[in-house]
């Protein structure tokens, strides 16, 4: 996980080493000042300025005469001494000659101003360090976003058909956010804390190897409790996000089928739900907080126990003069103390983290799941359709595991021809059309244009030779002519009219506000039923493909829409190969081939009034459909009859 992380890490990774450049200079320079601070304290309070201990050798060789025969010089007695000094003893040398002066006001003025500027560099270096990482973690979120929007575009209709909108929206939204803000709170601390751990363990170390081995002795129990901390907040993120993602799916689920809750006394119903998931994930996320504070005292603690064995073991080497200066002790405790805060913050990260890689789980899990192969290797352009479709002995099911929807179908479509499919719900109507487009893909037998297999071919050179308007009218909250020319950005106004011309939609266009530059709202909702439909089969006219499929587009529709849209569909049908799923048999009859279907298989095929004299499924769907008609056009006239005529009597 870690490593999939880092690749969207890479492409910056010049700026993250500038951050590292400046991380670097902050803990110099955050150093520098606490050194310093401690030589002010001593030059303040010292009995004299005199240098004393293992740099005075050094600062004795100024002056000297020159060297006896024979005899080492002072110069390099010093040398001598000064490779056998500790790395520390050498910066206490280098920091004194730079800002002990003889007058001791002199020198406390010198310390002052290398504190302030010290303090200046530092904070100069920390901000930019900020925005620097701050660029970093904004670019990696917004690019991160950007490929979980991309995977999802690329994924199979399959995938969604097996997930809720809800959980996927929380991925996209929630899980990122998750990781925004882990990055936000960790990134730049990542690159900080650890070099400002290492600069000052060095330190330490150099000062007394002893009281750091007692540091090192504690400090891995404390990294070990915080590990295992980590691991459980993890465990927990992961619950807690899941819930989340349950949360969003009854919120969004409850909103959008809001009339039918209404109209069906769901409301308490709906309340429970959303109720139960809200106290679900508080009761997840309360434990995950409820962990992630256990780290800080706990780190207090540690913390507590490592100053008080380091007071009382380096107490004890400075009172027995065992080779540790007060001064020295000072600096000690001044570092740990410097060190205590960035271990702390640390092992905060290390939970922050944990609830980032539990977001970044369900995030790759997009990412990496297969996509749609537009193109693989070898795989033709389907330039034009020129003469036929085949179905050559296809079975599907969506499952492996799951039942046949389709067993052994074949049958041929020539160009031009309308080809309807009728049959109960259930029967593999839809499922067989969808094979077409590639929205499923083919397990067994072929699906073939001009006698190509449809795999063999380019996804995009496939669909674009396809058109199709469904019963679920799918509209976007733009403009009108943003909706009709989804798809072609190319084209101009003339032929998006000319276009809702022909599917009988540019009078109430022409009427609207704004006309097509008019916003329909989310989906389509200020327009009707008929005028929604309407601007799907537009956009159908106006990509123009040579094939066009049609999910029964108005069985949802009143009278007067209906009439409307299907003298548009007559119009869209001519000179195409059109594929018709039908409910309403009435719309079929005149097709050139009707296709009866039943429990996945091809029952019966041909005319209209062949199938009426030889197909018993056929004519028992049809005298059904008619026989609903007739009673319903009974009581309609009988309504008619019961109204006064025009001279106030009844009609006999």
């Amino acid at each position: 996980m870690y490593f999939k992380i880092l690749r969207f890490l890479k492409p910056h990774w010049k700026m993250i080493l500038l951050s590292v450049g400046l991380a670097v200079t902050y803990v110099t320079f955050n150093g520098i000042s606490l050194w310093v601070s401690v030589d002010f304290i001593q030059e303040l309070f010292a009995p004299t300025s005199s240098v004393t201990g293992p740099e005075a050798g050094v600062q004795a060789t100024d002056g000297q005469a020159e060297p006896q025969s024979g005899v080492p010089s002072a110069v390099d007695q010093a040398r001598r001494l000064n490779r056998q000094l500790k790395l520390t003893d050498r910066l206490k040398i280098g920091v004194k000659k730079l800002l002990v002066r003889p007058e001791r006001e002199d020198t406390l003025k010198l310390v002052c101003l290398v504190i302030f500027i010290s303090f200046l560099l530092k904070n100069t270096a920390f901000y930019l360090k900020r925005v620097v990482t701050l660029y970093i973690e904004q670019r990696v979120v917004t690019s991160i976003r950007d490929r979980v929007f991309q995977s999802m575009m690329r994924l199979p209709v399959p995938y969604f058909d097996n997930r809720h909108s809800g959980t996927l929206n929380s991925v996209i939204f929630n899980d990122v956010h998750a990781m925004n803000v882990v990055l936000n709170d960790s990134f730049g601390k990542l690159i900080l804390l650890p070099i400002q751990t290492i600069g000052f363990l060095i330190i330490l170390v150099s000062l007394s190897w002893k009281m750091s081995f007692i540091t090192f002795l504690i400090v891995p129990v404390s990294g070990l409790a915080i590990a295992k901390i980590g691991q459980s907040v993890r465990r927990k993120s992961r619950r807690t996000l899941q819930s989340m993602s349950l949360l969003v799916a009854a919120f969004q689920e409850s909103l959008s089928a809001v009339r039918i809750v209404k109209a069906f006394g769901g409301e308490e119903k709906e309340r429970r739900r959303f109720h139960r998931e809200n106290w679900n994930y508080l009761a997840l996320k309360f434990r995950q907080g409820r962990l992630s504070y256990l780290t800080s005292p706990l780190n207090e603690t540690f913390g507590a126990l490592i100053i008080a064995a380091l007071l009382w073991f380096g107490g004890r080497l400075v009172i027995r003069g065992q080779g540790l200066s007060p001064d020295d002790f000072v600096r000690y405790l001044v570092f740990l103390f410097g060190i205590f805060q960035p271990l702390k913050e640390l092992s905060g990260i290390n939970n922050t983290l944990q609830t980032g890689l539990a977001a970044a789980e369900r995030i790759f899990a997009v990412i990496d799941e297969p996509g749609e192969i537009y193109e693989k290797p070898g795989a033709k352009t389907l330039k034009a359709f020129r003469r036929d479709i085949v179905y050559d002995h296809v079975s599907f099911r969506y499952r492996d595991d799951g039942h046949a929807v389709l067993h052994d179908v074949s049958l041929r479509v020539e160009r031009g021809q309308t080809v309807a499919f009728v049959g109960p719900s259930g029967s593999g109507k839809t499922t067989l059309v969808n094979l077409l487009p590639r929205f499923y893909e083919v397990r067994e037998g072929a699906v073939r244009i001009d006698g190509t297999d449809i795999r063999d071919m380019t996804l995009h050179s496939l669909r674009g030779q396809i058109g199709i308007v469904t019963q679920e009218t799918v509209l976007f909250n733009d403009t009108v002519r943003a909706n009709i020319a989804y798809g072609m950005d190319d084209a101009d106004d003339a032929r998006i009219r000319a276009a809702a011309e022909a599917a009988n939609a540019w009078e109430f266009i022409r009427a609207m506000d704004g006309g097509l530059d008019a916003r329909i709202g989310e989906r389509g909702v200020n327009l009707s039923g008929g005028q929604k439909q309407r601007i799907s089969i537009a956009r159908a006219i106006l990509r123009d493909p040579p094939i066009l499929i049609l999910d029964e587009a108005t069985s949802a529709l009143d009278t007067e829409s209906e009439r409307a849209v299907q003298e548009a569909i007559e119009r869209i049908m001519k000179r195409r190969t059109v594929l018709v799923i039908a409910h309403r048999l009435s719309t079929v009859i005149r097709a050139d081939r009707i296709v009866v279907m039943q429990k996945g298989r091809v029952l019966a095929q041909g005319g209209h009034r062949v199938l009426l004299r030889s197909c018993g499924l056929y004519r028992n769907l049809y005298e059904m459909q008619f026989q609903d008609r007739n009673a319903r056009g009974g009581r309609k006239r009988e309504k008619d009859a019961s109204r006064p005529a025009a001279g106030g009597r009844r009609i006999a």
